[in-house]
């Protein structure tokens, strides 16, 4: 698959976490993130900056991945029965 392609595949999995999780605490974060990474591409100079965008956009992702996380694991927050 191409570098293009995988970018754009990723950006939309983002795109969809963010709709699928966004209003929560980390909805400020995750349209940051994608705002950044759209200029970041917007700049890009071509395909030599290609490598650098896709793993930009890979470290990215891990961060969506780490909010998805989190949210399901609050979601799954036992009571607490002494307080």
């Amino acid at each position: 698959m191409d570098k293009m392609k995988q970018i754009n595949l990723l950006i939309a999995e983002m795109w969809d976490i963010f709709h699928k999780h966004g209003g929560y605490e980390y909805n400020d974060e995750m349209l940051y993130q994608l705002q950044g990474m759209e200029e970041s591409l917007n700049d890009c100079l071509g395909v030599e900056d290609l490598p650098n965008m896709l793993d930009e956009v890979e470290q990215t992702m891990k961060y969506f991945q780490w909010v998805k996380a989190m949210l399901a694991l609050m979601e799954t927050e036992p009571p607490q029965l002494y307080g």
